[in-house]
């Protein structure tokens, strides 16, 4: 994990903090007792929610910021907020749907990633911090959706 050094402290430490309610929720959810189960499946829910949005909208800062991508800024700015749209839709679903659904809109979001956005050596610690948050994140939702 030589990549770690690179990340700016700010993003490494914010990035991780951002894992604290889906590790916490969803460990709450598997271990709490059966009144919290429900309650911490519904927060889960809606903080995956809104990190699929914030992980969309990442891609109209590029655009906006001009990064070099694979693909032209008006599909980039389209793209960011389809995962909105879809996390919001995964806000109408019953709970285990939701939550799996989640699950795999990080994992689309991280594939859009790596096929919008151009190797670039500026963002060389992004693709390697994303992946780590992505995986932890993913793997939450889907314990929480299977449970």
């Amino acid at each position: 994990m030589a990549w770690v050094h690179k990340v700016p402290a700010p993003a490494l430490w914010l990035g991780l903090g951002g894992l604290l309610p889906f590790v916490g929720l969803a460990l709450r959810a598997k271990l709490g007792s059966p009144e919290v189960h429900t309650t911490s499946l519904v927060a889960l829910l809606q903080y995956g929610a809104l990190i699929i949005t914030f992980v969309g909208a990442l891609h109209w800062g590029y655009a906006v910021a001009g990064v070099a991508a694979r693909a032209p800024a008006s599909l980039r700015y389209g793209w960011s907020v389809l995962p909105s749209l879809l996390a919001w839709w995964s806000l109408q679903l019953p709970l285990s749907a939701g939550l799996l659904l989640q699950a795999a809109l990080l994992v689309l979001c991280w594939l859009m990633d790596r096929w919008l956005l151009l190797p670039d050596e500026r963002l060389a610690w992004m693709a390697s911090l994303r992946l780590l948050l992505t995986c932890v994140a993913v793997a939450c939702l889907g314990v929480a959706g299977l449970s």
